[in-house]
This record gives structure tokens, C-alpha cells and sequence, in this order.
């Protein structure tokens, strides 16, 4: 009898984001280069669009294609795949963590991303910056550096008096 076969691969989490961009092949590059992604599989049309992409950046998988690939043409057609630069931005962003937050935001910088808030330490103890992908996809680079309440979180939000950062 044959082994059932696991309802999630090896590696892979329970939610795994699909990201539409414009000029996929450059995506990967600028994750790779930005966020040390791994390439896994690229599925490519014979014009060389990106059908789809698997990339690990970290622990976790993220599929990607070209929001113009013959294969995504169906769902753009039904609503369901649209890059963030056709919708004029994007209510998604992703959150990253990383070992060192300061430089994996440079990199990004340097690799094209864009400057939405610089890496600075937040009141639930993470350090941590916004940024814009060449894509349109937003991304918040984090290194966790100390464990905060979140109690002392609410009040340092309301400006208690005598709560400590």
C-alpha cells in the first residue's frame, strides 16, 4: 500500500502568500538580493513570463508570477491577481523578521526598494522599518530585541505615566 500523502509538502506553512508583480524574473532577483531569498522553482512561458516562482526567504515560501503571464490572464480576468502598481497600492504588507533588521533594510534600500519609515525600536520591543518594494508590495523588516507585555505596550500607547520603552 502507498504512503498517504501529506496534506502540506515539507517546508511549507499553513498560509503561503501568492504575490502578482510586474516583471516577476526582476522580482526574484530583487528578493534574492534584498531579502537573501532562495530561489526553489520557476515555471516560465515561452515569452518569459513568469508562470509562477517559489522563493524561501527564511523559513517561509512565497509564490510569485507576472501579473501579465498567460497563466495569471484567468485570474485577472475573474478579480483575482492584480499587481499592486495596477491597484494603485496595496492593503497587504508583509512582516519580516530577520537577524539584523538594520542591515537587511539597507540592502533593500540599496537593491531599490523605497524608505517608508526608518528601522527604529517600537514600543512591543521590536526593531523595526517600512519599506516599498521596485513592485509595489510593502514590507516591515523586524528583529525582535526584547519581550514587552503587552499590557506595558497599551501603556506606553496611552502615554501612561511611569511606563518604560
Amino acid at each position: 500500500m502507498a504512503d498517504k500523502v501529506k496534506t502540506m509538502p515539507d517546508g511549507w506553512h499553513s498560509v503561503t502568500p501568492f504575490l502578482s508583480v510586474t516583471d516577476a524574473a526582476r522580482a526574484v532577483e530583487f528578493y534574492r538580493d534584498a531579502l537573501g531569498a532562495t530561489e526553489l522553482e520557476r515555471m516560465a512561458e515561452p515569452d518569459g513570463k513568469v508562470n509562477h516562482a517559489v522563493l524561501k526567504i527564511g523559513d517561509s515560501i512565497v509564490r510569485l508570477s507576472d501579473d501579465s503571464s498567460k497563466h495569471a490572464a484567468e485570474w485577472v480576468a475573474k478579480g483575482w491577481s492584480r499587481s499592486p502598481r495596477s491597484l494603485g497600492g496595496t492593503p497587504v504588507h508583509f512582516y519580516v523578521y530577520v537577524e539584523d533588521s538594520d542591515a537587511v533594510f539597507k540592502r533593500a534600500i540599496g537593491a531599490g526598494a523605497t524608505e517608508m519609515e526608518p528601522v527604529i525600536d517600537k514600543e512591543w520591543g521590536d526593531r523595526m522599518g517600512a519599506l516599498t518594494d521596485p513592485f509595489g508590495h510593502i514590507w516591515l523588516i523586524a528583529t525582535h530585541k526584547r519581550d514587552v507585555p503587552l499590557e506595558d505596550v497599551k501603556k506606553i500607547r496611552a502615554g501612561v505615566s511611569g511606563a518604560t520603552k
